[in-house]
């Protein structure tokens, strides 16, 4: 079992109640924005299964007490690493 108090712990700023979390298969990661989020998936999921579903963009927005958690489509991270919007 790995010791998490070998981890630095940084806080994460959160701007308009929305971050974004990369899964790969060997982990997961908290980004601020969109860009950077598909920027590290871009970066580091080159040995990753295609078909696995544990690749993924999830949008997280808070707003008082909700919660919305919606993982982003292909389509619209396709767009993003084509250079669309």
């Amino acid at each position: 079992m790995v010791s998490t108090d070998s981890y630095i712990r940084m806080p994460l700023e959160v701007t308009d109640g929305t971050f974004y979390m990369v899964r790969l298969p060997t982990s997961e990661t908290i980004h601020q924005d969109e860009d950077t989020a598909i920027d590290f998936l871009n970066q580091h999921a080159e040995d990753a299964d295609p078909e696995s579903d544990a690749v993924s963009v999830v949008k997280v927005s808070v707003e008082g007490e909700d919660w919305t958690i919606a993982e982003m489509s292909w389509q619209s991270i396709a767009l993003q690493l084509m250079g669309g919007n």
